[in-house]
């Protein structure tokens, strides 16, 4: 009711609230809601306090951050391998560049629960962007185009957490080309390359960030434990959850050293997968990348537990599997995809120790004993006879005693150089598969690949390996009273040389002589006869060496064999070119009848080794010109003889050989290409390595050059391969 001396008279429009005062009269009023607020979103979830390495990563994404574009990337890894703690550590570094906030979402899927769907995400975004709840539309075109208009000019930065598809990160992608979006995936995704997001693969700690994060889990550890800790960084495969959940345990057990814990984790099978806070375990986070692997990927990632080493193809696999080889290839790329595996080389691949104790976890779980056993024996074959055929390729005039050389496919290597290749890449997985079937009392496999290793191991400067693989070949063919046994104890002997134990190589060859007499088998006595020349010459006792070559090339022309004859006349020049005798003429003489020999029965690698001895003792003689004449004999065969550690002995010789002529160029070019040469060939190769570089060094002192030249042949006698048995 209207109060006479109380008017409100208001003239014009009225926009916004209006408290009633008694009277209002007015033209037009109009009532609405009030300007909406500007809010900011910032939904990124806190850091964690304790922070290490990734500093290539943050570079990377530092980079990414300042090109002209959108920055877009894609963090992948194995399921608890810290994505999520780079990716919100990175951008709420980049919080100044990006003042409109920050929108998060973790689109997980549990087993119980279907994924989150973007439309579902867009909703929660745009509210927390200011859009009314009754204002956002319901159909998820209009919603996705919606959020693009309010983005369009806003420089945000979005993470999306453990997506499992690129579809689900497309529709979350800001219109603003100043915003930042980061996923994070246990799945490579490379569909999202197409929407423009960068890769950036995140993987395991080295022992010594490893340790640093236990350090800083643990507060201020004592500085005697810090190399336990990064001995258990090391233990626990460097996986960042895993070191997370045995530092809460070191640090919910003051007693308990990092070392208790380490044996702990060595002696409880399965140890390390148990770790857990909680309900969280080690273990239960790998399942969730297992889960969503289909019925065949999830068999042959199960495998992969069985297979004799951590690298490999699909060949062997796809014997095991009975399947065609470009099926398993496929299952292992999506098992890459999954960060379960990873791709090291085109069709070749590697599983970390953390996902193949995983997998052998399944593998006991779900697979019976008698197949898991069945898989291994038929991964063993493969090697064994891809081994064999690659000992075939590499000296296809040897004689041989195993089954496994009767229906040989050789077809995969058709040259020298592609068998040493290969058993270069293959080495740890067929040394690997030795031993296991060693442990499985698989005698006849044992001594087969104590033979087929023989040929490819020999050049190279794995002596251990050798030494190894036939002390195993041993025990296996004498349990198999086969005559293989007294070959084996020649190779021994000469891997023992090869490691500078001479002794033990006379006294294991001495063995060998009499295995090899009991057997009846001359061409085994003389090869042992002449390996322990071979070993007498390099402790310095060329004379007696003499007496056994002399018995052996008589075994040898008693049989006929040239080849075994040529490779004796090599030896006893190499011994009468001792500083002991150093009777050049005869080491010439013997060395050119094996020269010979081995050109008439066409054997182009044999030929190259004697070409280079006798150059060497050219050389020794101090005769230059006589040994670089004799090495253009071999100019073709040096470029293709396969073994790094043959070529670089030749380059050396002709290096020394141009020294001693004075031409410090073209010697320092053939010292260049040994060395090169040599660091192809491994850590073994060290010791030739240094004698290289000290002549490279020496070069135009003619009175040093003179003084290790004369001692060459001996020295490398103490470590090079031959030829021969």
């Amino acid at each position: 009711m209207t109060e006479p001396g109380h008017r409100n008279d208001v003239d014009g429009a009225v926009s916004g609230s209006v408290l009633q005062a008694r009277t209002v009269i007015a033209h037009t009023i109009a009532m609405g809601q009030p300007a909406a607020r500007t809010r900011t979103p910032h939904q990124l979830p806190p850091p964690h306090p304790v922070w290490t390495n990734r500093a290539r990563e943050l570079a990377t994404l530092d980079e990414l951050a300042a090109r002209a574009t959108s920055t877009r990337a894609l963090l992948t890894g194995l399921a608890g391998i810290g994505k999520t703690e780079l990716a919100v550590r990175w951008l709420l570094d980049q919080r100044a560049d990006h003042p409109d906030g920050e929108l998060y979402a973790d689109l997980s899927a549990w087993r119980d629960q279907p994924p989150v769907r973007p439309h579902q995400v867009l909703a929660g975004w745009l509210r927390a962007l200011g859009i009314p709840p009754d204002d956002l539309p319901d159909d998820p075109a209009e919603l996705t185009a919606l959020y693009r208009s309010v983005t369009a000019e806003k420089s945000l930065l979005v993470l999306v957490d453990n997506i499992f598809s690129a579809e689900q990160v497309r529709l979350l992608i800001p219109a603003s080309p100043s915003s930042t979006i980061l996923a994070t995936s246990r799945r490579q995704l490379r569909g999202l390359l197409l929407a423009g997001f960068h890769p950036v693969d995140l993987t395991y700690f080295t022992p010594d960030a490893g340790g640093t994060m236990l350090a800083a889990l643990l507060g201020q550890p004592p500085p005697g434990e810090l190399g336990e800790l990064r001995a258990l960084a090391s233990r626990c495969h460097g996986h960042p959850f895993a070191l997370a959940v045995a530092g809460v345990h070191l640090a919910a057990n003051p007693h308990r050293s990092p070392a208790d814990l380490i044996t702990r984790l060595n002696t409880d099978h399965g140890a390390t997968l148990a770790l857990h806070v909680d309900e969280a375990s080690v273990g239960g986070i790998l399942d969730m990348s297992y889960d969503d692997l289909d019925v065949d990927t999830a068999r042959l990632y199960r495998l992969l537990a069985v297979h004799p080493g951590a690298e490999f193809t699909a060949d062997p696999l796809a014997v095991a599997l009975d399947q065609p080889v470009a099926e398993v290839e496929h299952g292992l790329t999506l098992l890459a995809d999954a960060h379960l595996v990873t791709a090291v080389a085109a069709g070749r691949f590697r599983q970390h120790d953390l996902p193949r104790e995983h997998a052998q976890a399944l593998a006991e779980q779900h697979d019976d004993k008698s197949v898991r056993r069945a898989a291994l024996r038929s991964m063993i074959e493969w090697y064994l006879r891809r081994t064999a055929a690659a000992d075939m390729a590499i000296n296809p005039r040897s004689r041989r005693f195993s089954p496994v050389y009767e229906q040989l496919d050789t077809e995969p290597f058709s040259n020298v150089e592609l068998a040493l290749n290969w058993f270069t890449l293959e080495r740890a997985n067929v040394l690997a598969s030795q031993y296991l079937a060693a442990q499985q009392g698989w005698d006849g496999l044992v001594f087969q690949l104590a033979e087929a290793v023989w040929n490819p191991l020999r050049p190279s400067y794995f002596a251990d390996d050798l030494v190894q693989t036939q002390e195993l070949g041993i025990v296996s063919a004498q349990r198999c009273k086969h005559i293989l046994e007294a070959v084996f104890l020649t190779r021994l002997g000469f891997g023992e040389s090869n490691r500078a134990h001479h002794d033990a190589a006379i006294t294991v060859c001495t063995t060998a002589i009499e295995r090899a007499t009991a057997f009846g088998d001359s061409w085994v006595q003389a090869a042992a006869l002449s390996t322990r020349a071979r070993a007498l010459t390099a402790a310095g006792q060329p004379r007696t060496a003499l007496e056994d070559l002399g018995s052996a090339l008589h075994l040898d022309e008693q049989r006929g064999d040239r080849r075994s004859i040529a490779l004796r006349h090599r030896r006893i020049g190499q011994a009468y070119a001792h500083p002991e005798i150093a009777d050049f003429p005869q080491a010439t003489w013997h060395l050119r009848e094996a020269a010979d020999l081995m050109e008439a029965l066409g054997d182009q690698s044999g030929h190259a080794r004697v070409i280079t001895y006798l150059a060497e003792v050219h050389v020794a003689a101090r005769q230059p010109d006589a040994a670089l004449f004799t090495l253009r004999r071999i100019d073709d065969t040096l470029a293709s003889c396969g073994s790094s550690r043959y070529r670089g002995h030749a380059y050396t010789v002709m290096g020394r050989a141009h020294a001693q002529l004075g031409n410090n160029a073209d010697a320092d070019r053939c010292y260049g290409n040994a060395l090169a040469l040599f660091a192809d060939a491994g850590s073994g190769a060290a010791a030739d390595r240094e004698a290289v570089l000290k002549l490279r060094y020496e070069l135009g002192d003619t009175a040093t050059h003179g003084s290790h030249v004369d001692t060459t042949i001996a020295e490398h006698e103490n470590t090079e391969g031959n030829t021969s048995e």
